[in-house]
């Protein structure tokens, strides 16, 4: 499994910048479902459900600063609260694993790894297409997709500080489906460390890749 930032580049047919890192959270616990306050929660039942895992030792981010490192009890702290402004942007695809050049996002389970993307990066579209995501947003709202999975699993998304990731799922597939749902999502902004309206995804499916889109269309600050 890969480690670290993907190459940033673009490719010809890219829908979407790869802007992955790996980060390594504590590992699955129900303190980390208060990440996703806000969240919409996906469909119950899909197969491939993680299962809650023993904590695992935090390594030195590679290209961020690490939370608080309190574990659980600051996972719960940075549940998305208000009051925050909602502000809209022309809906746009900011992730498409399909076409960046990194392929779907691998089983990841309960082992504690996840992908980071930072929507707020000024650059993140690079070639001078403007983004409209601030990096000081603390919440995002986008529509998340799943396809092409190839077993049943479930998409966590939570702020890309997070040492828990949450039992939240946001959305739900099986084998094969296309399946997409809307989410508030709440963001890591520069205030918490290296992060610009960073975001975390986890495919929480024990067998199997998928695919995933993200298409913003506003965020709260």
């Amino acid at each position: 499994m890969p480690t670290g930032r993907h190459d940033k580049r673009r490719a010809a047919d890219d829908q979407g910048l790869t802007r992955r890192r790996f980060l390594r959270a504590a590992g699955v616990g129900t303190a980390g479902a208060m990440v996703a306050a806000g969240a919409v929660a996906g469909q119950a039942g899909a197969e491939g459900a993680a299962v809650p895992g023993a904590a695992l030792k935090i390594p030195a981010r590679r290209n961020a600063v690490r939370a608080s490192g309190q574990g659980a009890a600051a996972a719960a702290a940075l549940a998305v609260s208000g009051p925050l402004s909602f502000h809209t942007i022309s809906p746009q695809r900011y992730l498409d694993t399909r076409f960046d050049g990194g392929g779907p996002f691998p089983p990841q389970g309960a082992i504690g790894e996840f992908f980071i993307f930072d929507f707020g990066a000024p650059d993140y579209f690079g070639a001078g297409v403007t983004n409209e995501v601030p990096a000081d947003a603390k919440a995002i709202a986008c529509n998340l997709t799943v396809t092409g999975g190839t077993s049943g699993g479930n998409l966590r998304a939570f702020p890309g500080n997070s040492d828990v990731i949450p039992l939240v799922s946001n959305v739900n597939w099986t084998t094969g489906q296309t399946v997409a749902n809307y989410a508030i999502v709440g963001a890591a902004t520069p205030a918490d460390g290296s992060f610009q309206a960073s975001v975390g995804l986890h495919n929480a499916s024990t067998r199997g890749s998928v695919h995933v889109i993200v298409d913003i269309s506003g965020y709260f600050i």
